[in-house]
């Protein structure tokens, strides 16, 4: 088995100057600076946790990296390919060292390592925890805002400021929500007759997929209807899709 100690000697590449003790997220932003002035990757992965002096690791070909600082540890796949990369950053001071490697899928145990740039698909989707937003509790009740439909139609709202959502409410009091961490998701949409949500979830389907799903029993009352469910989250950014899976069951 081949070893490859990895010791200060070896060059690096200075990026910028970063503070001493550099963190999981400044670590992130020098990896991505280096990939953007690189051709692209498929996929970026990350060790999560800091990485001490002594740590190893194995890659698929039976290569042991062994690391001689701590550092924040990440690997470039690209896909079809087995010529991928290391990425090395000093903790101490933002250093980055880049290792090519030939004939090479991956660590070992690159499942366990976090996703930061590329798509995973899930082999099951998995349940996002959400909370409700109280829409009736502090505005007029119905919320104008969340209507306006015509016919059996409805459509998903991803609402990442208080400008957006400005746009749908149009009282002044209404709860607060820290948009830094948190993004609104409000299902809405018009239905031919009264009904009402049984069951709502928000589900993961790959690195950057959502599926939002609500559920509704129909009622016999002949009145067209206006429905909205509202749910904060954790933050969804612009490379995330979220898709709305609305389905409809018969009851009295």
């Amino acid at each position: 088995m081949k070893k490859i100690l990895l010791f200060l000697a070896l060059p690096l590449v200075f990026l910028s100057t970063v503070p001493a003790q550099v963190t999981q997220n400044e670590a992130d932003t020098i990896v991505l600076e280096r990939i953007g002035e690189m051709e692209h990757c498929d996929a970026l992965y990350a060790m999560e946790t800091l990485q001490t002096e002594g740590t190893t690791i194995t890659t698929s070909s039976g290569e042991t990296l062994e690391l001689d600082y701590s550092c924040w540890v990440y690997y470039m796949n690209y896909a079809g390919e087995t010529n991928n990369k290391y990425l090395i950053v000093k903790e101490s001071n933002g250093n980055l060292l880049q290792i090519n490697t030939t004939n090479d899928g991956g660590p070992e145990d690159l499942a366990a390592w976090r996703v930061v740039l590329g798509e995973v698909l899930f082999d099951v989707p998995v349940v996002i925890l959400s909370e409700d937003y109280p829409d009736y509790t502090h505005c007029p009740p119905s919320w104008p805002c969340w209507e306006g439909f015509q016919g059996n139609s409805f459509e998903l709202l991803i609402i990442n400021n208080h400008e957006e959502l400005e746009q749908y409410i149009t009282c002044t009091d209404y709860p607060e929500i820290d948009f830094s961490e948190k993004t609104l998701l409000v299902a809405r949409g018009n239905y031919r007759v009264v009904v009402w949500i049984t069951h709502h979830s928000l589900q993961q389907s790959s690195t950057h997929s959502y599926i939002m799903n609500v559920r509704f029993r129909e009622s016999i009352a002949q009145a067209e209807s206006h429905w909205a469910m509202p749910i904060i989250v954790n933050k969804i950014t612009d490379c995330d899709s979220v898709e709305l899976n609305v389905t409809y069951t018969f009851g009295p």
